[in-house]
């Protein structure tokens, strides 16, 4: 009888200690804001930072908070330890007004590293940290809450901005979105242009074979 009892005790604490390490497993993956909860993969090329020269505008414009950090220079690589001790940073000077942060990034590209001096060959060494590009234009952080004012939220981020490379710039509501190095004209100010006329001025071999094809006196040996 007492072996029995003690054989349902045992199977009673392994349980909940099963349960108690998942729970601090859940919350062991939660710690990190910036770093993907899946393991690593595979090792990856460098890349580069991707320059966007088709007029988007694309996450350069605030979505959810009042003010918002910018990246001014041009495209960068940012690391997720970069990232945390920029956020840290910003919270210590939201959490006294009941202030809200919006992270706009994610750490996606795992780098892998080898030690200096080390011979060429045998793979890419081992995974070092997570990292993410990111364009120029960029919101990296916004801020809201009806407590914050202007002042603390131009301290907070001029203080997160020393702690990542690049340049950055203060950008509000009425900021304007940006192309590139430069800020996105505004609809009324957009010249508007005649792109027929200007093809058929200066037309690209794409567009004068296309014009070709509408002579009837070509056409009629077309397929044949």
């Amino acid at each position: 009888m007492y072996s029995s009892f003690a054989a349902v005790y045992k199977a009673g604490a392994n349980l909940a200690t099963q349960r108690i390490t998942g729970f601090s497993k859940i919350f062991a993956r939660n710690v990190h804001h910036y770093e993907p909860r899946k393991a690593p993969p595979k090792a990856t090329q460098k890349g580069r930072v991707p320059v966007r020269t088709g007029g988007s505008i694309k996450g350069s414009t605030l979505v959810h908070g009042k003010y918002g950090l910018r990246l001014k220079s041009e495209g960068i690589r940012l690391k997720a330890i970069q990232l945390q001790e920029a956020d840290n940073s910003i919270m210590r000077a939201l959490r006294p007004l009941e202030g809200k942060l919006y992270r706009r990034l994610h750490t996606n590209i795992s780098v892998y590293i080898k030690g200096n001096e080390t011979r060429m060959g045998k793979g890419k060494g081992s995974f070092d940290h997570w990292m993410c590009r990111v364009p120029t234009g960029k919101i990296i952080f916004e801020i809201d809450g009806a407590k914050v004012p202007l002042a603390v939220a131009k301290e907070a981020f001029r203080i997160a901005k020393d702690k990542l490379p690049g340049n950055y710039e203060f950008v509000t509501r009425d900021t304007p979105p940006k192309v590139g190095f430069k800020p996105a004209l505004k609809p009324e100010e957009r010249p508007v242009l005649d792109y027929t006329k200007i093809l058929n001025e200066n037309p690209t071999p794409k567009w004068a074979n296309w014009q070709q094809q509408k002579n009837m006196d070509i056409r009629q040996y077309l397929r044949r």
